[in-house]
């Protein structure tokens, strides 16, 4: 029952991160309250999310119209500054894993829920600092997604579309590939410690690209507006009952 839980906690991300981005804030919890171990926490829900951020960037990639050596140089930045997270979340002792997981959650959640207040300002800059702009939140955001990782292609899209004036669906396209870019990077790292239960990672990505696929059937437009609290209120009773279990021990 818990392989059964955990399987549709993966194919709701996958719907959700379709519909409204935030899949990452239901897998992680998920993963924990199934009670994957610390060590493998991270690099396990980088897997699954490789392959559902992978489906999701194949179907953005003819929206991007983004300048191909900007595009090749903010990649780049997201692999390298994604596997310095992954290396750097290494230093944290696996016991204090999820105690910053309970900590970080809910403030990336309300991120997630509010990030369609950031506008665009497409006048406010020139070309020269939109693309200065996208270096720094290619490198910044892929460090925090290597490192933890949920809401990251929310950051990614928000931040594009606040300070380099690009419109939501320029924002979007080009949001999946930096984060399919640092998420691998992420994989990699985190597969080359030994630290990714690879069987479960890639049965549960399976979950996460069907959900992905009835996402993207339902509609993401309208979807969000449902969507985005749901994930609030997931990511709470996920916590709620891990954090249970772990005053009850």
């Amino acid at each position: 029952m818990n392989y059964v839980y955990l399987g549709l906690m993966l194919f709701a991300a996958g719907f959700v991160d379709s519909l409204a981005g935030g899949g990452g804030l239901i897998t992680l919890p998920s993963y924990m309250a199934f009670g994957l171990s610390p060590a493998l926490l991270l690099g396990t829900n980088k897997l699954s999310s490789c392959m559902g951020t992978a489906v999701a960037a194949w179907k953005f990639r003819h929206q991007i119209k983004l300048d191909k050596k900007l595009l090749a140089v903010i990649s780049v930045l997201a692999l390298f500054f994604s596997a310095a997270g992954a290396l750097l979340s290494r230093v944290i002792h696996p016991s204090n894993l999820k105690i910053l997981i309970i900590i970080v959650i809910p403030f990336v959640a309300y991120f997630v829920i509010m990030h369609k207040k950031f506008q665009s300002v497409k006048e406010k800059y020139t070309a020269a600092q939109k693309n200065r702009a996208a270096k720094i939140i290619s490198s910044s955001v892929a460090l925090y997604d290597g490192f933890l990782g949920p809401g990251a292609g929310t950051m990614y899209a928000s931040f594009l579309t606040r300070f380099c004036g690009y419109d939501i669906v320029q924002a979007t396209a080009v949001a999946k590939v930096l984060n399919l870019c640092s998420n691998i990077f992420a994989f990699v790292v985190f597969i080359s410690l030994g630290a990714v239960d690879i069987k479960l990672g890639f049965m549960m990505g399976l979950f996460n690209i069907l959900g992905a696929r009835l996402g993207v059937a339902v509609g993401k437009r309208r979807g969000g507006v449902i969507i985005r609290p749901l994930i609030i209120l997931v990511c709470i009773a996920i916590l709620i009952k891990y954090i249970y279990e772990f005053a009850v021990r």
